[in-house]
This record gives C-alpha cells, sequence and structure tokens, in this order.
C-alpha cells in the first residue's frame, strides 16, 4: 500500500509538494483554511531560476507568462539618473530560465491545476487545530469537526503557522518588524506598454519601484515604516489608504510620475513584515515544516517562494531513500538550514539599502553601486543555480 501524507496549505508549496510525492509513492491530500473561491491574492512575488526550475516540471512556464513582468531591474538615483542595471537574459543560457514577477494568485492557480490533473485531493475551509501522534499515524483535527490520518504530516502554511504553533507551543511568536511590504496595481495613460524592466528608484525620502505588466497594467511596490503593528481592523478599513497617503508625502519631490501611480491604483497591497526567530528544529515525530512555516524570510530579494520550492524537492527526495520519516526529517533541516539562513541574511541585507536616505550614504549608493550590482551577478549563482540532482545540497 502507498504511504499517506497530509499536506497542511494549499498555496504555492503544498500541491508542488503533493506531486513530488506522488512521484515516490505517496497518497496526499490537501488541506486549505480558505474557501476553493477565495483566489484574490493581490501580492505579486519574483520567481528565479531556482524557483521556477522546480515549478515547470508540473506547470507549462507559458501559461505564468499570461499575466508578468520582467526580472530585470533599472535603478535610479532621486534625480532620474540610470546608476545601475541588473540584467536577467544572462540566466536563459545559464539556468535554463528567466526570473519573471508573477502574481501569486496565478502561480496557486496552476499549481493547483496540476496537482488535480494528477489526482490529488484540495479539501478547503478546513482550518487545522490541533493533531494527535500514535505509533502508527498522525491524525489532524480541523475546526468543522472532521480529521484525517496518515503516515505523516507536513506543514506548508506559511509564516503564520498553526502547524508550526501545534509542534512547538513554547517557540517565541513571530516578531512585527516595523515595515509593511507595500504596493498595488495602476491604469495610467503614460505606462500602458509593457517595460523591459522594473524601475528601482532611490528617491529623495524613500525607495519606489515600478515595472508594466504585458497586460499594460503598472506593478509597483515600496515599504512602509510604522511603529506600531496594524491591527486586523486596520488592515481591512484604514491602512491602505493610510500608506496611499503617506507615500505620495514621501514621494512629493520626485517623479510625478510616482504620485500618480499610488494615487490611481486601484488595487492596494499592505502586508506587515514579520522575522521569525530561527528554530531549533523543524520537525517532531511524524510531522514536518517546509517554506515559510520553518524558515520565513522578508520579500526583499523575492526568495520565499523560490526557498519552499526548493524544500519540495529535497523532502520528497529524503522521503524515497529513508524509509524511517524520523531520519528523512532530521537529515532535511541538516541539508537546507545553512542555506535558507543565508538567504535570509543577504534579504535583510538588501532591505537595509533602501532605507539609506541620508546625504552620504546616498552620495556613496550612487557612485558604487553599479560595482556591487555586477558583483552580485557572480555571487547569485550560489542562489539562482540550486540543483539537489547535482549534489549542490548546501
Amino acid at each position: 500500500m502507498n504511504k499517506k501524507a497530509i499536506i497542511i496549505g494549499a498555496g504555492i508549496a503544498g500541491p508542488i509538494l503533493a506531486l513530488q510525492l506522488k512521484k515516490i509513492g505517496f497518497d496526499s491530500e490537501i488541506f486549505e483554511s480558505r474557501s476553493e473561491d477565495n483566489t484574490k491574492e493581490g501580492a505579486f512575488l519574483g520567481l528565479t531560476p531556482n524557483g521556477l526550475n522546480v515549478v515547470k516540471e508540473f506547470v507549462d512556464l507559458r501559461l505564468l507568462k499570461e499575466d508578468y513582468t520582467p526580472g530585470s531591474m533599472k535603478f535610479f538615483n532621486s534625480k532620474g539618473k540610470q546608476i545601475a542595471k541588473l540584467g536577467t537574459a544572462y540566466q536563459n543560457e545559464q539556468y535554463g530560465v528567466e526570473t519573471i514577477q508573477i502574481k501569486r494568485s496565478n502561480l496557486n492557480k496552476y499549481a493547483r491545476i496540476a496537482a488535480k490533473a494528477a489526482g490529488i485531493k484540495i479539501s478547503y475551509d478546513k482550518k487545522f487545530i490541533k493533531y494527535h501522534e500514535t505509533n502508527e499515524q498522525v491524525i489532524a483535527y480541523f475546526a468543522d469537526g472532521t480529521s484525517a490520518a496518515a503516515d505523516i504530516m507536513i506543514g506548508c502554511d506559511g509564516m503564520f503557522s498553526e502547524v508550526r504553533s501545534q509542534l512547538f507551543p513554547d517557540v517565541s511568536a513571530i516578531q512585527y518588524t516595523k515595515l509593511i511590504s507595500t504596493g498595488g496595481y495602476a491604469k495610467i495613460p503614460e505606462l500602458s506598454k509593457p517595460l523591459d524592466s522594473i524601475r528601482m528608484i532611490f528617491g529623495e525620502r524613500g525607495f519606489f519601484a515600478y515595472s508594466v505588466s504585458d497586460q499594460g497594467e503598472v506593478w509597483w511596490f515600496n515599504n512602509y515604516f510604522r511603529e506600531q503593528q496594524p491591527k486586523p481592523y486596520e488592515i481591512e478599513n484604514t491602512l491602505k489608504i493610510e500608506i496611499q497617503d503617506h507615500l505620495v508625502n514621501v514621494h512629493k519631490n520626485d517623479d510625478p510620475l510616482f504620485s500618480k501611480i499610488i494615487r490611481n491604483s486601484h488595487e492596494i497591497i499592505a502586508y506587515p513584515v514579520y522575522d521569525l526567530p530561527k528554530l531549533s528544529r523543524w520537525y517532531k515525530g511524524r510531522v514536518c515544516l517546509i517554506g515559510d512555516a520553518a524558515h520565513g524570510i522578508s520579500p526583499h530579494i523575492g526568495q520565499g517562494a523560490s526557498l519552499a520550492l526548493e524544500d519540495t524537492v529535497v523532502i520528497a527526495e529524503l522521503l524515497k531513500l529513508h524509509k524511517d520519516y524520523g531520519t528523512a526529517f532530521q537529515i532535511f533541516q541538516s541539508e537546507r538550514q545553512s542555506r535558507v539562513e543565508k538567504v535570509i541574511k543577504s534579504a535583510r541585507k538588501v532591505g537595509d539599502t533602501k532605507t539609506k536616505t541620508n546625504p552620504i550614504a546616498a552620495w556613496l549608493r550612487d557612485r558604487f553601486i553599479g560595482f556591487f550590482i555586477g558583483k552580485q551577478i557572480r555571487q547569485l549563482d550560489w542562489i539562482y543555480g540550486w540543483n539537489y540532482y547535482n549534489n549542490n545540497k548546501s
């Protein structure tokens, strides 16, 4: 009989993990707390070669390009002068794919379609609340009174993981970083044609970035520093207007186009950014965490999704190699932790550069950013060139 796996979370990692496990003989069922028609996930994300090379086994990448922007970047100072460029064309030759920006909802949609086509069941409106383990199985319980049993359970339920809370109730809670990841979508006549890159601008008082998708829609993102953590009702009702007003003020001395984009946005995105304390363990018994549930990362270098996708490859391969799930989980963490911590550290460094607006720091940045970006292209190979099957396990 095939082994069975419960997967908590039908975001990006859940369906891809189920497909990876199917290849090694596991029957998986995915449980998602949201409803099936809740597909409005406003954020977009960068998917880099290390993530794309995992996805493309199951999803035709042409589908993801139905609505996307390129991943290459051009950097400008507050005077509108281009000071650096980070191209991505070299990636096609080096890695076989090239970084793109896509809507999270589209990636989720096509991952779920691929899972369903493979006969994998996704159950919605299933809010995980607790689990119980016996000598032979793990049982997951849901808020609607139902339960499910399997040989193992994998938590793919993100930064706010309830699986993590149940697994390690004594672990410190995630911490608000005083940063809110913001962005939005706009339609304006001046920007109706697709751009060849993301415009990354170090404005007089703050950072601003935008591009135009192949559908002629402006996608923009920014950072908003807020001392007090927003309450849920603020996120729903007032935070987006607060951010909109604040950013227009921050960029009042920059190119008027920025304020026009912000003011004409038909959708504003606001996600508080949190730090997840380093976990000493990602697993316990028959249960293991992957992706943001195990190693949450700030959004500054667009590696959250790609790291989670890498996790799906590694954990499936180890479960194939080791009949004892405990051994597989232990090796999974030992192989992955140093890499993800190094990426997390890199993300924090990039986030810091977006906040430096004093004149001396700006002068140094404008003159040396080109050098550092050129150096970074060479250094990014350890991230983008990841390939488990070539024994790049670090």
